[in-house]
């Protein structure tokens, strides 16, 4: 098998900000007296030392003329870096659901991440000037700090930066140009045991975290394929010509984003191939592996995501909507509706929002946020007309989110699919009522064309096989639990049946 890049032309220069015209009288460029400088830091105020370190940080990155102390001065920035960083990944670990705005903190530690991933190619750019090769270590360390600012993004639904992916890039096709891209690097360098110790393990976990569109995905899951996908990056190669059913176009020029080449790449001379078929076996045969990712990467790879195969194609709207979540509050508003309620329960407030395109199967809508709970991938939404009229008949429809972004100043953008038949809000009753412990609300959705029942209740109330019994305002449901699908904020989305009366 031929590995890709060997037959590419060199690379230049890392794309890196520009130096300063002079030096700023505050930059500190002694090693002694910045290491006394950090020691006094004030991390028992994590945001107040992240900004710190970062105006100082940034001085020394654009200095004109830095000298060969550049690297031993990163260096020092490193450990109280690290320190930040965990911080950060502690509250990512408990923050697992929703679409958590960042934080004070988070946004200065993607500023300076990415600020100390700018000065290690800044040293790397003065190597490649003299005529030398980058060190293994130099180009490791800059593409774990980008990484580690796509793992924040990732898991805030973040907007993720074209110029990181870019930039991640770069840095494997110089490794791979060196034929050190699977060197191993100094285990001093690794944060945690089940790191990727080479460049071409962190490129390749980067690449297929982006291949799965994290904005389809909710945070524990992109935690958990991280982790996976971490530990068996090796199984990931990297082809001019496609290896097999299971290749993944890649445009190593850039331009195009790993998803949008997947998915629409074509052939030329830019265009390499992610030989995953050992992956994908390894994510089959390891029981601890996460399925969900196995199913993903299936989809990606017979296309069955590719925007040209829409279901219905998307109309453009420009209409005021109001949203709601939440298993309590859409229950209450359906019952309202179906008592004739003319006017909303001031009680159950709506979200604003704006559908700006809908399909026969889906819509997208934006929010502004933050938002307090936060949505998540998953989550029911009963989506409602702001009818101007009143008295007039309510427009809506029940959805389900499948895809979320998070942009700047709090713009929140929402990718929904409609649940199709009727969704109709029902009272668990009998036996089963008393997992609930007092909460015994439920929605559940008829989909007689495809002849398919969902019930969406309390986690508490699945067991498989168990049966349980569903009133709403006109009708007894006798329904038997098949399949739990999914669990969203603590709402299980089960597949049922209807039982015989």
């Amino acid at each position: 098998m031929v590995d890709a890049p060997s037959a590419q032309p060199k690379p230049g220069l890392f794309r890196t900000p520009g130096a300063a015209v002079a030096r700023h009288p505050g930059v500190m460029l002694a090693p002694r007296a910045l290491r006394q400088w950090i020691d006094a830091l004030p991390l028992g105020n994590p945001p107040r030392a992240a900004q710190m370190l970062l105006q100082q940080l940034r001085l020394l990155v654009r200095d004109p003329q830095p000298g060969a102390r550049l690297g031993a001065l990163l260096d020092l920035y490193d450990v109280p870096g690290g320190q930040l960083l965990e911080i950060v990944n502690e509250r990512l670990q408990t923050n697992q659901e929703g679409a958590v705005p960042l934080d004070q903190l988070e946004h200065s530690m993607l500023e300076l991440l990415t600020e100390l991933a700018y000065g290690r190619l800044r040293q790397a750019n003065e190597a490649l000037a003299g005529g030398k090769s980058p060190a293994t270590a130099t180009l490791y360390q800059a593409m774990r700090l980008l990484d580690g600012v796509q793992n924040i993004e990732r898991l805030h639904y973040y907007t993720l930066d074209p110029g990181n992916w870019q930039l991640l890039l770069g840095i494997y096709l110089h490794a791979a140009a060196q034929d050190v891209a699977d060197q191993p690097v100094d285990r001093a360098l690794l944060r945690s045991g089940d790191e990727p110790d080479t460049v071409q393990g962190l490129f390749f976990r980067a690449l297929v975290l982006q291949l799965c569109d994290p904005h389809q995905h909710r945070p524990e899951q992109m935690l958990s394929w991280h982790h996976w996908a971490g530990e068996h990056a090796n199984l990931l190669e990297l082809t001019i010509l496609p290896q097999g059913p299971f290749a993944i176009p890649l445009d190593i020029s850039g331009q195009l984003p790993p998803l949008a080449a997947a998915r629409r790449g074509k052939p030329g001379p830019d265009m390499r191939y992610l030989a995953a078929e050992r992956f994908l076996q390894q994510l089959q045969d390891d029981p601890t592996a996460p399925q969900d990712l196995q199913r993903t990467l299936h989809e990606l790879i017979k296309g069955r995501k590719a925007s040209e195969q829409r279901q219905g194609p998307r109309q453009p709207r420009n209409h005021r909507y109001g949203l709601m979540n939440g298993l309590r509050n859409i229950h209450a508003r359906l019952e309202s509706l179906i008592q004739g309620a003319e006017q909303h329960d001031q009680d159950l407030a709506q979200v604003p929002c704006l559908l700006v395109n809908q399909s026969r199967s889906g819509a997208a809508l934006q929010v502004q946020g933050p938002l307090s709970p936060p949505l998540t991938v998953g989550e029911v939404l009963l989506i409602e007309a702001q009818t101007p009229a009143p008295g007039g008949a309510a427009v809506g429809f029940a959805a389900c989110i499948r895809r979320l972004v998070n942009g700047a100043d709090h713009q929140i953008e929402i990718g929904v699919e409609k649940l199709a038949g009727r969704v109709i809000p029902v009272e668990i009753t009998g036996s089963a009522a008393q997992r609930g412990r007092g909460e015994t609300r439920a929605l559940l959705q008829q989909d007689v064309e495809a002849g398919r029942h969902t019930l969406f209740a309390p986690r508490s109330f699945y067991r498989e096989g168990d049966s349980l019994v569903a009133e709403s305002a006109h009708a007894r449901h006798g329904l038997r639990m098949q399949e739990l699908l999914e669990v969203v904020q603590h709402t299980a989305i089960i597949a049922v049946e209807p039982e015989d009366a």
